[in-house]
């Protein structure tokens, strides 16, 4: 950690001003760091848990990061992302985290009901000549999430250790 020392003058005062403006640079650049590496560790941890959604057929799934205003966040797109994160049939809605943000309705059926009706109608649906009742949620996002808080003192100690 940084020492200033403050004599009263104003040449002392300048020379401390200045110091703090550079040390609120690097701090601003550290947690901007501290972000992206965050961001990709969860998304490399995201991306893992996503590709089991292949056996499945719910492999239209892309994870990525992205820098936003004052940090990182983690991207996944693709048409079978509510899928993959919080499951089907049978076992949607049963999603340990929080759903209050989701912009779709997650429950058993939620999806069939407007779409092809067959697990609505008959409890099960076919893909690839298998017989589903439901698919387990994968929730690679949960677990990014969970990864990143796991690796947030360590990262924090390398970056902020640094300064």
């Amino acid at each position: 950690m940084r020492h200033l020392t403050l004599e009263i003058s104003p040449s002392s005062c300048a020379d401390v001003l200045e110091a703090l403006k550079v040390y609120k640079r690097d701090v601003k650049s550290a947690l901007t760091e501290v972000c992206r590496r965050l961001a990709e560790i969860g998304a490399e941890e995201a991306r893992l848990w996503a590709s089991g959604g292949m056996a499945t057929g719910n492999d239209d799934v892309t994870i990525t990061t992205a820098a936003i205003r004052n940090g990182s966040k983690i991207v996944m797109s693709g048409e079978d992302i509510y899928f993959v994160e919080f499951g089907a049939g049978d076992f949607a809605g049963s999603y340990p985290g929080d759903t209050s943000m989701v912009s779709v309705d997650i429950r058993p059926g939620s999806w069939s009901e407007t779409h092809t009706r067959q697990y609505y109608d008959n409890g099960f649906w076919y893909y690839g000549g298998v017989r589903y009742a439901g698919i387990l949620p994968l929730m690679p996002l949960y677990h990014a999430g969970q990864k990143m808080r796991a690796e947030k003192p360590r990262i924090m100690r390398e970056v902020f250790g640094r300064l």
